[in-house]
């Protein structure tokens, strides 16, 4: 599974493994960062791909669909 880039500019969450705090960055945070400082508890929290990959999975929900590939066909009979 690739990250999806609709979700880019989403907020996505990710907690603390160290002592559950929370972050919220884009999508886009999430693509490139390997780690990061905790603000909660100031420990060095590595993130890896299969993170990644699950923070993705959880808000998969939140993806936009690309313009017009929503669109439906409505055939009319006269």
């Amino acid at each position: 599974m690739s990250l999806s880039q609709s979700l880019s500019s989403v907020g996505l969450t990710f907690q603390c493994p160290q002592c559950n705090f929370t972050v919220i960055k884009n999508g886009s945070w999430f693509q490139v960062v390997s780690h990061y400082k905790c603000d909660g508890c100031g420990r060095d929290i590595r993130i890896t791909y299969p993170d990644k990959i699950a923070i993705f999975q959880k808000h998969a929900h939140l993806a936009t669909t690309p313009p017009g590939a929503a669109e439906s066909r409505s055939v009319h009979s006269g």
